[in-house]
């Protein structure tokens, strides 16, 4: 995958990286706590995608209809990247989040969109072969009990609790609830009817895995060492 650049799209999208990626998180001024970034670490390298490559393909996509099981497929994740480590070869998802409300609201179904569509992306690409990848989710956050500032997006969320859950809110409150005890999950894409969007399910495994880790509470920034995680 070292001729991305000389891909067919422009390759700005794509840059290498020796030992580190920094992911930023997408986020709007809070008067809450910000995890603003994180610095993955490994003794690998890393062939970081800009998330751009997926946001400016995003109004061709059909924005999200939960109240019939459909995600949004607009929406995407704060880090792409390719990671080459000890003979392995793994294709990263990253989502970085302040509050773990916002992975239960949010945050899986990003990983999801963007695992559908960045593999649609590669599969294009000449060099690239699934069989050889690994795949994995990565979700950042404060830890989920954290004690924090009451903001505006908490008012909101608390309100729309008392409104009967749809059908994707419900299994997003299933995986949530998994990650707050395990850390790591395996999704079901079938759980969001990937498939029934009429997309080439053979471009994708069925399935994902996703993990979940802690930043302390109101750190800006974190450092990761990705090769103990993976």
């Amino acid at each position: 995958m070292r001729d991305l650049q000389e891909s067919i799209y422009q390759n700005s999208y794509f840059s290498e990286k020796p030992h580190s990626m920094r992911v930023l998180n997408e986020v709007r001024s809070s008067s809450s706590p910000i995890l603003r970034y994180v610095d993955l670490h490994s003794n690998g390298s890393f062939i970081q995608i800009e998330n751009a490559l997926l946001k400016d393909s995003a109004n061709i996509f059909q924005t999200a209809d939960k109240v019939h099981g459909r995600i949004s497929f607009r929406r995407d994740c704060d880090g792409i990247g390719i990671l080459d480590v000890n003979g392995r070869h793994v294709l990263l998802l990253v989502e970085v989040k302040s509050n773990f409300n916002l992975i239960k609201e949010k945050g899986i179904e990003q990983l999801v969109s963007s695992y559908v569509k960045m593999q649609n992306i590669l599969h294009t690409i000449k060099e690239y072969n699934p069989n050889d990848y690994e795949e994995m989710g990565i979700l950042f956050s404060y830890p989920p009990y954290a004690r924090r500032v009451i903001s505006s997006s908490d008012i909101l969320a608390a309100k729309t609790h008392f409104v009967t859950p749809s059908y994707v809110d419900t299994i997003n409150s299933k995986y949530a609830t998994a990650l707050r005890m395990d850390h790591e999950i395996t999704i079901d894409l079938q759980d969001y009817n990937v498939f029934a969007c009429h997309v080439n399910s053979s471009l994708f495994n069925s399935t994902l895995k996703v993990k979940h880790i802690d930043v302390t509470y109101a750190a800006s920034s974190a450092v990761i060492n990705l090769d103990a995680l993976i």
